[in-house]
This record gives C-alpha cells, sequence and structure tokens, in this order.
C-alpha cells in the first residue's frame, strides 16, 4: 500500500473521531513521507468527514495541518487560516495555532471544548506558561476515568501577574488535549472571580466553571469584637438590605440542626451570638456571591456553566456552624453551588506540603463533607492543592469521589526544573531575579519561607540547585510566589526570562512532560489510595 493510499484509508465519514491507537503510527509515517518535514504528532491525528487534521512539530513551534483528497475537498478544511498547497493529489492546508483556529477547533473536534463535570471528582491543573497540558494528560494516566481533570485554571490574579487572557488559557488547553489526543471530558475554571467584569471576560473566552470569590465581604475580625460590636454590626447588616439578612433570627436562632456523618450525629445549635457571628462573618459575602451567581446565568444564557465559592482564603479556619450557615442560606436563595471550598485547619502554603496535624484535618473534613452531602449535595474544594502529598488520601477517602483539588505553582515549578536541568546558568539567573522580588511579591501570600534559610544561588554547586530551590520548602516557595515578576519582567517590550523559559520547554518537551507526568501523576494517585 502506498504513502497515499494508507492516509486516504485512514480518511474519516462523519464526525470527529481520534484515530485508533493501532493505526496512529504507521499513518503518522505515511503523512511523515508525504509531508517532508516537521514531526507528524500520532496521537494528534484526528478524522473528520473525508479527511484528517493533526499536529506537525517544527524546532521551536508547531502548526496544524489539515489533508484531505484535493478532488473532494470538504468545506471544514478552509475554515482553517492557513497556507494551502497540493501535494500528490492531496489538499493540504498548514495552520498556525492562533485564536481563530483554536476555535475553529473547538467546533469540528467537540472533545477540544471543555464540559461542566458535575459531582464528579475533579483535579485542577494550573498552567501559567500554557505548555503544560500535553504533560498534564500524562498524568492523569494513573486515574483512568475515576478523576476528571480541569486543564483550563487560572485566576484573575494569575492571569493579571502572567500578562496572559483568559482567551489565551482556554487556547492553550485547547491545543494540549488535540496534541495529546485526550478525548474524554476536561473543564474549565475561571477561578477567584471577584467582580461581574470578570465573569464576563472569562465566559467570553469559554470557561465552564466559575469560582466565586467573596473574600474581600468576609469580616475576619468577627471573632474580636464583644457582644455591643456584635449587636451594632449585625444591625448594619438588616439595615443595609444585605439579602436574606431580616430573616436570619426567625429562621436560624436557638434552632438545632443534625449533622449525620458514619455511625455519629452531630448537632449544630446557632446560638444568638453564634449566629450573628456567622452572619456578620458571611452575610456581605453571600449577598455578593449572589450577585455573582446571577450575572453569571444572565451571561451564560442556554448555556451549561457550573458554579464553586471559594472562602478559603481568610485567616481563621471555617467552623462547621459557618460552614452550615453558608450552605443554608445559598439553598436558600436557589444558588445551584457545585462545590465549596473552605478554610481547613492547617497551613495550606504554596508549593509545599500540609502543614499541621493530620488526624484534625480528618475531623474536620468529615464534618465538612457530611453538610456538602446532607445539605447540597456539593463537592469539598481543596484550593492549594499543590503537593499536599500528606492529606491527599485523607481527601480520597473521606469525600468518597466528591472532591474538587486545585493546583497551579507546582507545574509551574516543574518547569523551572525542567530549565534548570538544561541551562544551569539560566536557572541561576532566574533565582537571583526572585530573591531579589520575593520581599515585595510575599506581601499577598501566607508563607514561612524567608530568604535566609537558602543559600545563594552563586554559592551552591550545579548539582545543589535543583535540590535545594526545586525540593526543599523555602525554595520552592522563593520560585513559586515571585512566578508573575519572573514571567513577566521586560526591558523595551522584550521579555527577560519568559521567551527563553518558553525556548527551552519547547526544545525539550518530551522532558517537560515527563516531569508533569511524574509530579501531577503523585498527586493523582496519592487521591486514589
Amino acid at each position: 500500500m502506498t504513502h497515499i493510499e494508507q492516509v486516504i484509508q485512514a480518511f474519516g465519514k462523519h464526525g470527529a473521531e481520534h484515530l485508533e491507537a493501532e493505526r496512529r503510527k504507521s499513518t503518522a509515517d505515511s503523512l511523515q513521507a508525504i509531508l517532508s518535514w516537521g514531526a507528524v504528532l500520532p496521537l494528534s491525528l484526528c478524522r473528520l468527514a473525508h479527511g484528517m487534521i493533526g499536529i506537525l512539530d517544527l524546532d521551536e513551534t508547531s502548526l496544524l495541518f489539515g489533508v484531505a483528497e484535493a478532488a473532494k475537498m470538504p468545506s471544514w478544511l478552509v475554515e482553517f487560516q492557513g497556507e494551502s498547497s497540493e501535494v500528490q493529489g492531496l489538499r493540504v492546508v498548514m495552520a498556525e495555532m492562533s485564536p481563530a483556529n483554536a476555535a475553529v477547533l473547538r467546533q469540528l473536534v467537540p472533545h477540544t471544548r471543555p464540559q461542566t463535570l458535575g459531582l464528579k471528582p475533579t483535579f485542577g491543573f494550573g498552567d501559567r506558561i500554557g505548555l503544560a497540558t500535553s504533560g498534564h494528560v500524562l498524568a492523569m494516566d494513573a486515574a483512568g476515568e475515576r478523576i476528571i481533570p480541569i486543564f483550563a485554571q487560572q485566576s484573575i490574579r494569575e492571569m493579571s501577574r502572567t500578562a496572559r487572557t483568559a482567551r489565551e488559557v482556554i487556547d492553550d488547553a485547547t491545543w494540549g488535549v488535540f496534541r495529546a489526543g485526550w478525548v474524554r471530558p476536561f473543564g474549565a475554571d475561571a477561578d477567584h472571580l471577584k467582580t461581574t467584569s470578570d465573569v464576563e471576560m472569562t465566559a467570553q473566552a469559554g470557561f465552564v466553571f466559575f469560582t466565586i470569590d467573596p473574600s474581600e465581604y468576609v469580616d475576619q475580625h468577627v471573632e474580636n469584637y464583644n457582644q455591643n460590636k456584635i449587636e451594632q454590626r449585625f444591625q448594619n447588616l438588616i439595615d443595609s438590605s444585605i439579602e436574606g439578612a431580616p430573616d436570619f433570627i426567625n429562621l436560624y436562632l436557638d434552632k438545632t440542626f443534625k449533622i449525620e456523618k458514619e455511625q455519629e450525629t452531630i448537632r449544630v445549635t446557632f446560638d444568638e451570638i453564634a449566629l450573628k457571628r456567622a452572619a456578620i462573618k458571611y452575610g456581605r459575602a453571600l449577598d455578593h456571591t449572589y450577585q455573582m451567581a446571577h450575572h453569571v446565568a444572565k451571561v451564560m444564557g442556554s448555556k451549561p456553566f457550573e458554579l464553586e465559592l471559594s472562602v478559603d482564603e481568610t485567616a481563621q479556619p471555617t467552623s462547621i456552624l459557618e460552614h452550615l450557615f453558608v450552605a443554608l442560606e445559598l439553598k436558600r436563595h436557589a444558588i445551584p453551588i457545585i462545590s465549596i471550598a473552605p478554610r481547613f485547619v492547617g497551613d495550606f502554603e504554596k508549593g509545599i506540603d500540609y502543614k499541621g496535624d493530620v488526624s484534625l484535618f480528618e475531623k474536620s473534613l468529615i464534618q465538612h463533607m457530611a453538610i456538602a452531602e446532607q445539605y447540597g449535595p456539593y463537592k469539598i474544594g481543596v484550593h492549594s492543592g499543590s503537593d499536599k502529598f500528606s492529606i491527599y488520601p485523607s481527601i480520597g477517602r473521606i469525600c468518597k469521589g466528591r472532591f474538587h483539588v486545585k493546583t497551579a505553582g507546582t507545574s509551574y515549578l516543574e518547569a523551572l526544573r525542567v530549565v534548570c536541568r538544561k541551562d544551569k546558568e539560566f536557572f541561576r539567573s532566574i533565582i537571583n531575579f526572585a530573591r531579589s522580588r520575593f520581599a515585595k511579591d510575599r506581601e499577598s501570600y501566607h508563607l514561612s519561607a524567608g530568604l535566609d534559610r537558602v543559600p545563594e544561588a552563586g554559592k551552591l554547586k550545579d548539582n545543589e540547585l535543583e535540590r535545594t530551590y526545586l525540593d526543599q520548602d523555602h525554595g520552592r516557595q522563593i520560585l513559586h510566589v515571585t512566578f508573575g515578576s519572573v514571567l513577566t519582567e521586560s526591558t523595551n517590550g522584550h521579555y527577560r526570562f519568559r521567551e527563553r523559559i518558553r525556548k527551552i520547554l519547547l526544545q525539550n518537551q518530551h522532558l517537560h512532560e515527563d516531569v508533569l507526568r511524574h509530579h501531577l501523576g503523585k498527586h493523582i494517585s496519592l487521591l486514589l489510595v
């Protein structure tokens, strides 16, 4: 069989369908011989009616290609913006990975579009550089279909600090899943949304999961208020027309709610002080949540979407009574929350393992999960989930498949691991710059790292760099929280680090995928223990 016959035989007849495993390599080899340049990626090959599309890797870039018989050129082929030519009776289009072509790809190949995922267990992969999705796909090998990935996940803060747009985040995930041949559902999480304009921007880009962050409206000082101030603040809620506030007393005062957990029943009673403290702490935050939720529904229209409420970025842990109050109010106002992320006991610092008593975390998680099941149902969100290895088995066991874990910075650190292994002097320059920015950049994070706890790069041997700055807590956090400064530092419009980091990752695609598979795969595996 000739190369041309091999390729034509693999063409599709109807809708989009990735090529079956046993035909990928031979078809890729035939396409390689016909196209005669670049490297055809077998996993990307996807049949369309009377043709095929796939990814062609060049030295430091990639192209989308479409191919069909010249005499039977299908209409979908001309939708891609690119250079068209005829090769041995085939019409070939070479197209850049542009926003316009990503939009066409999502229309033609449904499994490159994010979906709503319901109550299934989900794991969020953050990608701050835009080249990690294919490695994240490989990390999912450990899960099979037991955990559903959210490949496009970025907060407004992260987008601002990395100078990326919401559309870029969606497009990078689109190309990544197509490149890796991912055909199962995946999600897209617009994380930590605080304003209606945040909602509009991310909805327009294609996000379907919206995490509402009302933390600016949470009163984090309520525990310090005396009786007079509690009465004053509670009355202010009512006078300020906070939605639902006039009903709090009639609905909850001295009422006892039963929470069934395993073999035990917990009784939570809203005495006057406890009720008013919970209302003061979360009343305005809930009011803001209702407004945001209604705006999401308005913007999305008939399109499916999901909502998460994040109250994890507070100084004090969310008590069981506070969680119950929030859950009851969300239910009363018919807000369709799919996940709530409470502030757990212990410390969830960025980029390192959980700091705290695991047994206390488990006890708290059991209670939070019981509320989620009884007054939802919804999933429990675990944010700042990067590298929290010691509690992953607890999350998997206690939540019984109803969890949503988020990671972000750990994938950035693994990208720097590739940089370290391939260009140590460049990695040293990143460390030096990160150290110079650490005092400023750490201000918005809860951290225990300090510059005095980690040697300067110049004092370390080459074989000590990776261990010190990527395997030990203080070094990891210094690099973790300075990601925005590193990725956006520029002079006269030229990025000092960003493009060189991308170049190293593109030149070492397989290594990048391998370190992500290993590190994020460990996260996934422990959740399944």
